[in-house]
């Protein structure tokens, strides 16, 4: 498999994850007390995770190509197009996080911690690692970016979607 089947793959994984935040945000939205929908959700909630969580780490811990540079410190230098669309990426990539955070009804200062420690934790095993990536500190305003931006979507669809059942 080219590199491009395996990004392709990556990108239907999103979608799909994606689709399935929507799905369980709008099942908590109208969830009353029901345990057993709450328990059936909350194991979706976490194999959408886990499926997520493991499509991310292979992506970014896979060999890539760094451009010659192990570190980045510089933040918002984005060095021509490739380099914002990266950052686009970046954001959409962490936006089914923030989905799924708020179908499993975490708050947004835990969800923005979530997001920030698992985007330095990525960073971090880069750096260690070597493995051609670049360690960037654009990475984690980006990832932590998209995980607030699924957070903020995820809690206004809850917010509509109970105010249109009131």
């Amino acid at each position: 498999m080219n590199s491009f089947s395996f990004e392709l793959a990556f990108a239907a994984l999103l979608v799909v994850v994606s689709i399935a935040g929507v799905v369980l945000v709008l099942r908590r939205a109208r969830r009353g007390g029901e345990s057993r929908s709450a328990r059936l959700d909350g194991i979706c909630i976490v194999v959408s995770l886990t499926a997520w969580l493991a499509g991310l780490l292979f992506m970014t811990m896979r060999p890539g190509s760094g451009k010659g540079s192990l570190l980045n410190l510089v933040p918002l230098s984005f060095q021509g197009p490739s380099a914002v669309v990266d950052a686009v990426l970046n954001v959409g990539v962490f936006i089914p996080l923030g989905l799924l955070l708020v179908a499993a009804g975490v708050r947004f200062s835990v969800a923005l911690l979530i997001g920030l420690l698992l985007s330095v934790g990525i960073e971090l095993s880069q750096y260690l690692a070597q493995v051609g990536r670049t360690a960037d500190v654009n990475d984690l305003l980006t990832n932590t970016a998209g995980t607030v931006l699924g957070w903020a979507v995820g809690a206004a669809i809850v917010h509509v979607r109970r105010r249109a059942d009131s």
